[in-house]
C-alpha cells in the first residue's frame, strides 16, 4: 500500500515570481505528504519477513550444546580412580632423571647412574641397562614412598603421595621434613602449602636450575590431582 503526495496545491500556485512563496506555503501546510513503501507482513505468524538476497554461501558451524557449568567454575581435579598415579610418578621421574647407562656426576655434585640411581652398590658396576635402570628405580621409588608416609602426619591421596615421592627422591629426607614441619606447613594441617613452599626447591650447585623449575611445576600439578604433559 502505497500513500501519495497531494501537489494540487503546487501546480495551482506555481506562476512566475511565485514560486519561492508557494513552495513555503505548501510546505507549511497538512496537505504535504511523503510517499512510504509498507513492507508486506506475514499474517498468519504475525511478524516481518525478509528475505536479503545471498550471494555467498553461509558457513554453519556444528550445533554445540549450551554450557551448564561457568566458565570461570572450579572445577573437580581427576579422581584417584580416573588416573594411575603409580604410572604417573614413574613415568614424571624417568622423564626428569634421565636414562645414563654409565655413572655420572650430576648437577648437584652427587655420582649417578640409570634413573638417578646413587645406590653405590649399583654405582661400582658401572654400567646398568635400561631394563634393569627401571626395575631399581620403581624400587626406590616403594621405599620412599614409604619414608613420606612415616615423615607426614596427615592423610595424604595417591596423587598427593605421588608430588612428594617424586619431590624426596630429588631432594632428599632432610628437604622433606623441611616441607612439611613448622607452622602452617603440611603437618600442621596447611595442605596448601606445599603448592607455595615446593617451586622454592629450584636451585643446585648454587644456580636455579631449569630442569628443577620444571620438575617442581610438575610435581605441584600432581599435588594438586592434574597431569601434566611432560614434553
Amino acid at each position: 500500500m502505497k500513500k501519495f503526495i497531494n501537489l494540487s496545491a503546487l501546480v495551482a500556485g506555481i506562476g512566475i515570481g511565485y514560486i519561492g512563496k508557494d513552495m513555503t506555503t505548501a510546505l507549511a501546510s497538512n496537505e504535504h505528504y511523503i510517499s512510504v513503501e509498507i513492507p508486506s507482513i506475514d499474517n498468519s505468524h504475525e511478524i516481518e519477513v525478509v528475505v536479503p538476497s545471498i550471494q555467498q554461501p553461509i558457513l554453519v558451524k556444528p550445533f554445540a550444546l549450551p554450557m551448564l557449568t561457568p566458565v570461570n567454575a572450579k572445577q573437580d581435579p581427576p579422581s584417584d580412580q580416573d588416573v594411575d598415579w603409580g604410572s604417573e610418578l614413574l613415568s614424571g621421574v624417568k622423564f626428569f632423571e634421565g636414562y645414563r647407562a654409565k655413572a655420572y656426576t650430576c648437577s648437584g655434585g652427587v655420582r649417578t647412574i640409570g634413573y638417578g640411581c646413587t645406590d653405590g652398590s649399583i654405582l661400582a658396576k658401572g654400567v646398568i641397562t635400561k631394563e634393569r635402570a627401571t626395575a631399581v628405580l620403581k624400587k626406590e621409588l616403594k621405599k620412599v614412598e614409604q619414608h613420606v608416609n612415616n615423615i607426614v602426619d596427615v592423610k595424604l591421596n595417591k596423587h598427593q603421595l605421588a608430588a612428594l615421592t617424586s619431590f624426596t627422591f630429588n631432594c632428599g629426607l632432610s628437604n622433606l621434613k623441611k616441607l612439611v614441619n613448622g607452622s602452617g606447613r603440611l603437618n600442621d594441617g596447611n595442605y596448601e602449602s606445599i603448592s607455595k613452599l615446593l617451586p622454592q626447591y629450584r636451585i643446585a650447585g648454587g644456580k636455579v636450575r631449569k630442569g628443577l623449575v620444571k620438575r617442581r611445576a610438575w610435581e605441584v600439578s600432581l599435588w594438586r590431582g592434574t597431569v601434566l604433559e611432560l614434553n
